[in-house]
């Protein structure tokens, strides 16, 4: 099982992660129709009435999502105004808001999603602009990916966990962001479609190749 995710609107009427999770509800992709059945997407919201509540029902929606799907891959998007290419975060760290989220966890985990280490080439090959980023802001991002990690670390469970940031539509750009770069939604479905792809093949050659050599944990990525 894969889980995708992206954010409601946030302070704003549309979030780019949200618009795309829904876009592939509405209109699956023929690239994808082989995972189909093994694809949970959805939508996370949250209460941003204070820091504390902020950071309580992202963390209590993360659970349920993960103990309703039992997932092995968890994709996690937002968006990022002042990016202009699809950017695969490598990091996620210990804190929220300019504040430790938990001061008893780890200061940070990798990603242990596989195949990121590649992915931005093969996106690039793809003619869709790519990067890594070692820096996944003080948010929501940031957190959903920490959180994630640390749930997997802590609870002994078979979860990788990965994040991915989109560049804005053009309709916020219209509406907020007038000197941020853009990408339309049909490349952005675009670049998911084939990161899952490849998320789910790395995945595979992982236990593949684990089986016949004997090992018993998958790479964390490649």
């Amino acid at each position: 099982m894969i889980l995708v995710t992206g954010f409601g609107p946030y302070r704003e009427d549309i979030n780019v992660s949200g618009e795309l999770v829904a876009s592939l509800k509405s209109d699956f992709p023929k690239e994808l129709l082989p995972l189909k059945g093994q694809l949970a997407l959805e939508v996370i919201t949250c209460d941003d009435s204070s820091r504390e509540t902020e950071h309580q029902t992202l963390e209590d929606q993360l659970v349920n999502l993960l103990k309703a799907h039992d997932p092995d891959l968890c994709i996690f998007m937002g968006q990022a105004p002042p990016y202009n290419k699809i950017t695969i975060e490598k990091i996620a760290i210990n804190s929220f808001m300019k504040e430790i989220i938990d001061p008893l966890r780890p200061v940070a985990y990798w990603s242990d999603l596989p195949g990121i280490d590649d992915l931005p080439r093969v996106l690039e090959e793809r003619n869709i602009p790519a990067a890594h980023s070692f820096y996944a802001g003080q948010h929501l991002c940031n957190h959903i990916l920490y959180s994630s990690l640390d749930i997997a670390e802590k609870n002994k469970l078979r979860h990788k966990s990965g994040f991915i940031h989109i560049p804005i539509l053009p309709e916020q750009a219209r509406k907020g962001y007038r000197d941020a770069p853009v990408m339309p939604l049909e490349m952005s479905r675009k670049a998911l479609s084939i990161t899952i792809n490849h998320i789910f093949e790395s995945h595979r050659h992982n236990h593949a190749f684990n089986r016949t050599s004997g090992t018993l944990r998958a790479p964390s990525s490649g």
